[in-house]
């Protein structure tokens, strides 16, 4: 047998063994997609068709928001891990938003009574645990907001989409809507195709929720003309009132082994009209 034989075979062998030991690679990032720049943690990883998303209890980012308030994540009590969509939609499109979710059936958190939610939420109960947030350009300009929290599941504007129950199940979210600042809007949520929210002849622009925790200013009137998907979760804290509240922290406690979430199948497409 010759040398150069057993060159060649000694080379294809430990070329196998180090392919062997290399770690998966996992799949890019959903289609027109980003990641948020202030993901302390990490962010999220997909892999075959599936983005995992994890947050740990006061893992924040001290990153400065892009305005000139001079606060930023860990002032505030936040902790994400969120993808964005690159691009905004504008008013007079109609819009339809896809996505299945997972969330892990180990989630502790069971949301909070909140004063500010009377008259928007039964028992006032609400949760600061966001899944998916559409935001208008200003500050404080959160439109519609998916949360999830042990009480009431996984839901929209107070709307069931899938209860604490189906935890560890996916679940097809679809939200269609045209987007408009007068009241010639419309929207259509859907949870397994069926739909669990509708308005029409509203502004679209507008949140139906409106209160400050769902980082909404009620006594502001705010004409947002472009709209940003974000998908992830952001579990949102108590800012500088923590001491007011009684809190130990500005942080809303999350479990020791952190919260996961995965989303599949995500795609944002226009409808014609």
């Amino acid at each position: 047998m010759s040398k150069s034989f057993l060159q060649t075979v000694y080379f294809a062998l430990g070329l196998i063994a180090c392919l062997a030991a290399s770690p998966a690679h996992a799949d890019s990032i959903p289609q027109g997609f980003y990641n948020h720049d202030l993901n302390a943690g990490g962010n999220p990883i997909t892999s075959e068709g599936v983005t995992t998303f994890t947050i740990k209890d006061k893992v924040c980012s001290k990153k400065n928001y892009n305005d000139s308030r001079g606060e930023n994540d860990c002032y505030n009590g936040n902790v994400r891990q969120d993808i964005l969509f690159k691009k905004e939609a504008r008013m007079g499109e109609t819009m339809s938003y896809k996505f299945e979710i997972w969330i892990d059936p180990s989630l502790k958190y069971t949301g909070y009574s909140n004063g500010n939610a009377k008259g928007f939420l039964k028992y006032n109960l609400d949760s600061r645990l966001f899944i998916a947030t559409w935001q208008g350009q200003y500050i404080h300009n959160f439109l519609y907001i998916l949360k999830a929290d042990t009480s009431f599941g996984v839901t929209f504007l107070g709307n069931v989409c899938q209860p604490r129950k189906d935890f560890g199940n996916w679940v097809a979210f679809e939200m269609k809507v045209h987007w408009r600042k007068d009241t010639k809007g419309w929207i259509d949520v859907l949870c397994d195709g069926k739909s669990i929210y509708s308005a029409k002849d509203v502004a679209t622009n507008q949140a139906p929720h409106c209160y400050i925790t769902n980082q909404c200013e009620p006594d502001k009137k705010k004409n947002a003309s472009r709209i940003l998907l974000i998908l992830g979760p952001v579990m949102t804290g108590f800012g500088r009132e923590w001491k007011k509240y009684g809190k130990e922290s500005e942080f809303t406690p999350i479990q020791p082994e952190g919260i996961t979430i995965k989303m599949r199948n995500i795609s944002v497409t226009p409808i014609k009209n």
